[in-house]
Parts: structure tokens; sequence; C-alpha cells
């Protein structure tokens, strides 16, 4: 053998070496990482490869060994909740039926489960729709009705203040208006989701998730900057990060510097690598922390939809766009959910609301309703009924404020804001269940540059108001999914719609929990226990993390999914 072929021989052999010593270290602080089973053949390769130089045999064969122990070391089998509660933020029926090749776990839980449309309600805006979810209780009870909120915000008990009250453990997994979190005086583990600003979880080590979450592109900056590259790897390792999602992050960073992807390959990529690592962080801790309750909640479905629907509705056949990469995403976690499911388990997987092309039949352009113009316009207008929070899905505006009472004097004040032509330049409507908060339409959708350069609105450049876009090309719908499945759910059920109320009754009911009196809902599939009158004295006794003063919520985010202006209006 050439003194060439045994350098070689020799450098890969230290370097399978290097490398199963890393997979093995990595696998005594996390169980989970060394996830490629398939990598334990390199060494036994090299073992093969070598066999005539014992020397380097012996260095594979010891390679071989470190890397079958990591593996040997991944948790499998049921894990400990009784319920799972699966989120994804948007989901709708017609991708998921219309690429069952590509979605087995969604396939495979229509004919193993039951489903339903889950039927939404206004206004459609996540934190307000899943607060009902988590609550059973509508807008006005639950106090939820904008973007400008915290969870100690809610008036009302949600499910897993209920399950905590009756002792069970939770594990809490970014459902929306979760900032700041709470220590559950029953274990488990709390990870506020992408409103949050700040970085507080319960236990504290999991706040490194919120870190690389806050941070730019996986770039140290900003409020988030508060470890090195080295020190976020290995805090992400110690909470259950993979060694597939610490390579997917690696080749993408590679990419980023080599290829300078365009920006709807990064915002893909990036959303996708976030997911990876929220379903290692979320597995690995329901098997540490072994609740009763575990919910997860998936985001990209919906970010992904406002910004690429277009091409998804125009894609070929077999074609992989932004919105099915998702959809593919949420379909892989939700194989790992079910997994983990025991004999006993149970799963409710919901949605907020559905998705659809912006509807723009008829218009002269596609517009956007502003929203800091108005919210600044109305605080002058009238400050007493204050604060306002103005949000916007598509070409609609939702208008809170403060004082439900003084609902007829902002109806007033929004309708004295009038166009050139002296009519109100807003269309008004009431919202079911949400006395303090407005709905708001254009009067006259057909927005032009033209009007955009000369005409006004209460006197103020109508570009404070409206503006042309093509940024945003879905919008929200009613008709949203729900599924459940396991324990004595019927197999290959099609249930009537769900109402979105009765998702909270359907949950506690499918957690062995009583709901409430005072939740309107009805359990579906699930037999309901006796229901208590009430579980809104619990609230009082909540216990917060302190968050410090000043910490509102993470506008970034809100304006990159076109929920707030991202800047001055400027006619495009």
């Amino acid at each position: 053998m050439s003194k060439l072929v045994r350098l070689f021989l020799w450098s890969l052999a230290v370097s399978m070496l290097g490398c199963a010593a890393g997979a093995f270290a990595g696998s005594m602080i996390n169980p989970f990482f060394f996830d490629a089973p398939w990598l334990v053949l390199v060494p036994i390769a090299c073992v093969v490869i070598s066999v005539r130089h014992p020397p380097t045999r012996l260095v594979n064969a010891l390679a071989a060994v470190l890397s079958a122990f990591a593996v040997a070391r991944v948790p499998r089998g049921p894990a400990s909740p009784n319920l799972f509660v699966f989120g994804v933020d948007g989901a709708t029926f017609e991708v998921i039926d219309a690429h069952a090749d590509v979605l087995p776990n969604f396939t495979a839980l229509k004919r193993d489960g039951s489903r339903a449309v889950l039927h939404s309600v206004d206004p459609m805006f996540s934190p307000l729709l899943w607060t009902t979810i988590a609550s059973g209780r509508t807008p006005d009870e639950h106090g939820i009705k904008g973007f400008h909120v915290h969870s100690n915000d809610c008036k009302v008990a949600r499910f897993w203040d209920i399950a905590e009250e009756k002792g069970e453990t939770i594990g809490l997994y970014k459902w929306l208006v979760d900032y700041p979190p709470r220590a559950f005086k029953t274990g488990g583990f709390w990870v506020p989701s992408w409103l949050a600003p700040d970085v507080q979880t319960s236990p504290p080590e999991l706040a490194v998730v919120k870190e690389l979450e806050l941070s730019k592109r996986l770039r140290r900056k900003q409020v988030a900057a508060k470890q090195g590259p080295a020190a976020m790897a290995l805090g992400l390792v110690r909470v259950g990060v993979r060694l597939s999602t610490l390579a997917r992050a690696v080749a993408w960073s590679l990419d980023e510097k080599l290829t300078h992807p365009d920006l709807v390959t990064t915002n893909v990529e990036m959303q996708k690598l976030r997911g990876w690592v929220d379903r290692d962080v979320y597995v690995a801790q329901v098997y540490k922390t072994k609740p009763a309750l575990a919910s997860f909640t998936y985001y990209a479905t919906d970010g992904l939809g406002h910004l690429y629907w277009d091409k998804y509705a125009a894609a070929k056949p077999g074609e992989v766009t932004p919105v099915l990469a998702a959809y593919m995403q949420a379909d892989a976690i939700l194989g790992d959910i079910r997994s983990m499911m025991g004999p006993d388990a149970r799963l409710i997987v919901v949605s907020d609301h559905g998705f659809k092309a912006m509807d723009g039949t008829g218009l002269a352009g596609q517009f956007a309703p502003l929203t800091e113009g108005l919210r600044a316009r109305m605080g002058t207008l009238l400050p007493a009924a204050g604060p306002y929070d103005v949000t916007k899905v598509g070409h609609k505006l939702t208008l809170g404020f403060g004082d439900a009472s003084m609902r007829d004097a902002v109806r007033t004040a929004v309708l004295s804001l009038t166009d050139a032509a002296g009519q109100p330049f807003y269309k008004t409507e009431d919202i079911e269940g949400a006395s303090s908060t407005l709905g708001l339409t254009l009067a006259d959708e057909q927005i032009t540059a033209e009007r955009l350069k000369v005409e006004t609105v209460g006197g103020e450049p109508i570009t404070n108001y409206v503006t042309l876009t093509d940024a945003y090309t879905g919008t929200h719908k009613y008709d949203g999914v729900f599924y459940a499945y396991g324990k004595d759910v019927p197999a290959d059920q099609q249930l009537p719609e769900v109402p979105l109320l009765d998702a909270a009754p359907t949950i506690l009911a499918a957690a062995g929990l009583p709901a409430a009196k005072n939740m309107p809902g009805k359990a579906q599939i699930f037999s309901e226990l006796p229901r208590v009158d009430s579980w809104d004295a619990l609230v009082s006794r909540l216990q917060w993390i302190d968050v410090g003063e000043g910490q509102g919520v993470n506008e970034d985010a809100l304006k990159a999914l076109g929920y707030i202006d991202a800047g001055p209006a400027t006619p495009k």
C-alpha cells in the first residue's frame, strides 16, 4: 500500500472518528442529536475499505461503536401526553386535499380519524382567533382584539390554565398571545410565539430558541445578540436541536454567501429552518418534561401564504411552491407528533382560519389600506376612546378602541374622514362579540396612481391611508381545518362544519377536563364532563414572569406579514 493511500486512509479514519466523537458527545447532552442513523455505515465502510491496514481499521471500528451508541440513545416510542394539540395557522383543505400525494400524514389523518371544516369569525386576526380557540369565549369576553396585546391581557381562562388548575403538566409551544409566559406550577414548558418581543421562556434555558428567532436571518444582531454563534449552537443542542437541523443551517449559511439567493428563496428557507428548530425543541421537551397536554403551533403556512399565494395558484403540476413547502413541513411535524402518541393518546389539529387569493376583481389596482395614519388620526380626533389598535388583513381594517361605551362616537369620527367629494372614505361595520371594535373597508375601492397623487382624506394626503401594492397576494377566509385522531375517535368520518367556539370545549373534553357553562360552544366527538359554572376566577391567581416595563410586541414580525404598515405610504 502506497504512502499516499495510507495517508488518505488515516485522514479518513481520523475524520470519521472526530465526527463520531462529536455525535457521541452531542448525544450525551441531547439524545436526539444524532438523528441520521445511516451515518453509522460510513465508519463501517471505512473499516471494510482499510481491511489491509489494521491501525486504521481499529480507529474506524471505534468510530462505528461511538456512532452506534449515539443512534441507540435516540428516544423512540410513545411519549407521555394524553392529548396533543397541533395548531396550523391559516391551513386550508384547498391545499391539503389537492396535494395528498406529498402530504402523507394529513392524508392518513383523514383516513384514520375524523375531520371537519372549521368556521372562523370576524375579525379574522390570528391573536383574537387563537385566543377564542383556547378559551371558548368571544372577543368581548376574553379581551384580545388586536395584535398589541399580552398574555396577561386575557380576561378568561384558556385550556392550559384549566389543565394546570386540575393538576396536569403542560407543554405550550408558541400559541399566539402567550407573552409573557408563566412557569407552570405543575411543571412542563412554555415558549412564546412570534409576537413576543423578548426572550423569556419557561424554563429559562429555552430562551435560546427565542434569541435565535429574534435575531436577523441567523446573524447576531440587535436585542437578541446575547451569545456568540458557538455558544448559541451549543445552547440549541442542549435543548434538543438535532444534527440534521444544524447541518441545514450551515448549508443554508454557505448557500447564502456563495449564491446570494433571491428574496423568495430566503424567506422560504428561513421559515423552514425555524420550523425544524421548533420541531426539534418541542419533541425533546415533550420527552424530557412528560406533559399530559402538549401543544405546538406552526405559522409558516400563514406567513408564506400572505406573500406567495399567487405562486401557488399559478403552479404547474408537481411544482413545490413556497406555500406547498410550508404544508409539507407541517405534514412532517404532524408525522413526528403522531409517532409520539401512545395507544390512549388523542390529537386535535386545528387552524384559526383558512386561506384564499386576494380578491382583486373589478379593482383598478391591487391596493392596501394603511394602519398607522388612521391610528394617529383617531388619537387626535377622539383621544378619549383610545388607545387605538388598527390592523389589516387583505383589504379590510379592524379598528379597536379602549372604551366600548364610545362606539357610536368612534363611528362618527371615522365617518368624518371624507374624500375630495365630501363622501366618507370608509364604510364601517359592527363585529359580533367585539363591541369595542369596528370593521372598516374603503367606500370607493377604485384606487389608482392618479388618485394617490392628488386626493385627500379629511384634509390629509390620501397616501396616509391607502397605497398600491403587489406585496401580499393571499388573505384569510372563513373555512379552516379541524381534525381529531386517537382513542375513541371514529375513523374516516367527515363531520358537519365546526364553529370556532366549539374548539375549546372539544379540546377540554379530549383532555378529560370540564368546560364551563359560560362557554357557548359544544364539544365535538368526545363526551363532555359535567360543566363547572365558570373558570374565570382562576385568572386572578395566575403568576406571570416579570418582563419589566415597556415591552410591546414584535413590530417587525407584524410588518413582515402586512398586518401593520412597514413604513410611510408611497405610491407604486
